[in-house]
């Protein structure tokens, strides 16, 4: 395993491509997308109210499948994968991944690379950071992705920070937001339908199941993968712990229950600090998932070039006192 600590985040050679834009881009909307913001939160409430009333053991099954696949597709393939290349993959097995991170329907990898090298390029900066809660908890959870900065959402800007993704034609396929409504739609419909089959024994269709599928596996599954990685830029930037040193600013932190929630990508601080790691959970007590992973491939000789830091690098980050409980 080869050392990972605070190098420039790229592909193969740990670079990416700087941001070249107007310095005033960060602090000017592009767009309020109504539409979408209806949408986004419509959504959100009604598969909350529909999952509160429509229940199965099969439906409760499939979420946590589906919560399970979608999020790993997300932190050891969208994140450790593609922002920070903390590994490497077959291409093959590399397509996988990003499909299964993809049917989280958080657009595809080339905009959730290049917004997340854009937050660490600018970590709680307000008017530059896409997410920092220090804008307030709703535009971290919504108003982001609704009042839209130049800069996070015209593709002419954003490409030029995952550059190194955009000649695949699979990234540039799901670099549309036509495609991410199509892949929604065909989810909550594939939902419903395999729901009433499964609820049916495959001798009828039972509605009811089906639309449990719809409302725990097609609706409630986005807005739980959607708002879990929300905890990650509002609580992991407000509670929890800041055992390493980071740039100045940055206010990341240690969540052992967003950890908990979203598969290891709740040590923030340890990220922050590391952010080439292919392990977040840097001491034997915290639970990552994902590395857990990535691990296993690297086993059986899929994964190759894991990086994960050195006694030697994590002393020389490590600061005390390391507790906060707040925003300061």
């Amino acid at each position: 395993m080869t050392d990972a600590d605070s190098a420039p985040l790229g592909r193969a050679s740990g670079s990416a491509t700087p941001f070249t834009g107007d310095a005033a881009l960060g602090s000017q909307p592009l767009q309020v997308h109504f539409l979408f913001s209806f949408l986004n939160i419509a959504s959100t409430l009604g598969g909350l109210a529909l999952a509160a009333y429509c229940h199965s053991r099969s439906a409760t099954i499939a979420f946590v499948v589906t919560y399970t696949i979608c999020g790993l597709g997300l932190t050891m393939g969208y994140h450790r994968l593609f922002a920070h290349r903390s590994y490497s993959v077959p291409l093959w097995l590399e397509h996988a991944i990003a499909v299964c991170g993809y049917a989280a329907i958080q657009r595809g990898p080339i905009f959730w690379v290049a917004m997340h090298r854009l937050h660490h390029k600018y970590t709680d900066v307000i008017g530059r950071d896409p997410h920092t809660p220090l804008e307030g908890i709703f535009h971290v959870h919504f108003g982001w992705i609704q009042s839209r900065r130049r800069d996070v959402w015209d593709p002419t800007i954003y490409r030029s920070m995952a550059s190194e993704l955009v000649n695949d034609p699979l990234y540039l396929w799901m670099d549309s937001e036509v495609h991410d409504h199509a892949v929604n739609v065909a989810l909550i419909l594939a939902s419903f339908l395999l729901g009433g089959m499964i609820g049916g024994g495959g001798r009828r269709f039972d509605v009811h199941n089906g639309i449990c599928f719809l409302a725990w596996v097609g609706l409630l599954n986005r807005v739980a993968l959607l708002h879990a990685f929300g905890f990650i830029n509002s609580v992991c930037h407000l509670v929890g712990t800041r055992p390493f040193r980071c740039k100045e600013g940055d206010r990341s932190t240690n969540n052992f229950i967003v950890s908990l929630l979203i598969f290891g990508d709740g040590w923030h601080n340890n990220h922050h600090a590391f952010p080439q790691s292919a392990k977040q959970g840097l001491r034997w007590y915290q639970l990552d998932v994902a590395w857990y992973a990535i691990w296993l491939l690297q086993q059986v000789g899929l994964a190759t070039h894991v990086k994960v830091p050195s006694p030697a690098s994590l002393a020389v980050k490590t600061r005390r006192p390391a507790r906060i409980d707040g925003p300061g």
